[in-house]
């Protein structure tokens, strides 16, 4: 499997910029899907399940991998991301063998949200890359201050140049609650965020308790920028 990653988008990056049209406007009413997140929990259970299959069956390098090439059938990715602007990436957990890939793809920054697993930080490292450690259970949402703790690093490493990667182990609640935190961070209302990172990765489902938190995070957010 060749050691690549879908380039990053090269629209605008909203983050650390000037905050988008909806931003001036009454601020949208987020809202937690019940019938989405179910729907796609089918998928992505389904998705997992395929992903063993052909690990099992189409081994990296090897020739049943090149056959099913040939023949168009869809793969797991390698590196398990999806770039929502051009500095920043949401995503599942990194393998050892994703670090240099990471590093090819112009990551600078990674930020692990998982406390079952941490990320090795020697490892990224050697590639360059500066690991942020949020440890939050599964299926659980950071608190509100470890979001504005993560969420001004994101947008510090951006301003400065850098590539951000927002993971957790699917990709799918805590990596996708702080990555939509950044947003608004950067100047989005936390509706448009959310369905930003979801047109951008079909995997992004956070639980209602996630959902409940990010509204949360932006009503702090904006009463902080009214005292400042």
């Amino acid at each position: 499997m060749p050691d690549s990653v879908t380039p990053p988008p090269t629209e605008e990056n909203n983050l650390g910029g000037t905050p988008p049209p909806s931003a001036a406007a009454e601020a949208p009413q987020i809202k937690f899907s019940f019938m989405r997140w179910a729907t796609t929990g089918v998928v992505r259970l389904l998705y997992r399940w395929w992903t063993r299959i052909a690990a099992r069956l189409f081994p990296e390098n090897s020739k049943g991998e090149q056959i099913a090439r040939s023949l168009h059938i869809p793969l797991p990715d390698t590196l398990n991301m999806s770039w929502v602007t051009e500095h920043l990436a949401v995503g599942g957990r990194i393998r050892p063998v994703d670090i240099p890939v990471l590093g090819r793809a112009g990551i600078t920054h990674v930020v692990d949200t998982r406390s079952e697993y941490s990320d090795d930080r020697d490892a990224l490292a050697r590639e360059n890359i500066t690991l942020l450690y949020l440890p939050t259970p599964d299926t659980y949402p950071l608190s509100v201050e470890q979001l504005s703790e993560g969420a001004a690093w994101v947008n510090q490493a951006i301003s400065q140049g850098g590539r951000v990667l927002i993971h957790c182990e699917h990709g799918v609640g805590r990596s996708v609650l702080l990555t939509c935190a950044s947003l608004v961070h950067g100047g989005m209302h936390a509706s448009d965020a959310l369905e930003l990172v979801k047109e951008k990765r079909w995997q992004a489902g956070p639980n209602h308790r996630q959902v409940a938190r990010l509204r949360e995070f932006e009503s702090a957010s904006r009463l902080q920028r009214s005292n400042a």
